[in-house]
């Protein structure tokens, strides 16, 4: 799922302002903070079986230069294959999947449930957190 926000005009200004290294610091502190409030949402969206799934979830942000990134899902290092189960189970319980024994399981959805209730509290926690970043670095140079 990808989030294009708007309404940054003036916060863009004062980040355009700053040396490059201090805007991709603050850049990176409010991706952060964002994708911590969808991490939270998706744990506790996640359909407990035997909490493999849950456990798994986790986020990390990646980029290079002004474009960070922030990813929320399960790791795949986490979800050890075995027998019962496949490495990809975050996307098997996400988007349904034929059983072994043939019966349909119907898609849980709850990454894309989750991430639609929490984008807008996600979205505040950026902006909060860039604004305030924004402002610390500016008093630092």
């Amino acid at each position: 799922m990808s989030v294009n926000m708007k309404g940054f005009e003036k916060l863009t200004r004062k980040l355009n302002r700053l040396h490059r290294y201090a805007a991709r610091r603050a850049m990176r502190k409010a991706t952060r903070a964002g994708t911590t409030v969808l991490l939270k949402a998706v744990r506790q969206a996640t359909p407990v079986d035997e909490g493999v799934l849950k456990k798994a979830q986790t986020s990390k942000i990646t980029g290079r230069k002004m474009n960070i990134t922030g990813i929320v899902g399960a790791d795949v290092a986490k979800l050890e294959a075995d027998e019962r189960r496949p490495s990809n189970i975050d996307w098997l319980v996400e988007e349904g999947h034929v059983a072994p024994d043939g019966t349909f399981v119907p898609p849980a959805g709850y990454m894309k449930r989750a991430s639609a209730e929490a984008m807008p509290r996600a979205e505040a926690a950026y902006r909060a957190k860039l604004a305030e970043e924004i402002e610390r670095e500016a008093a630092k140079a």
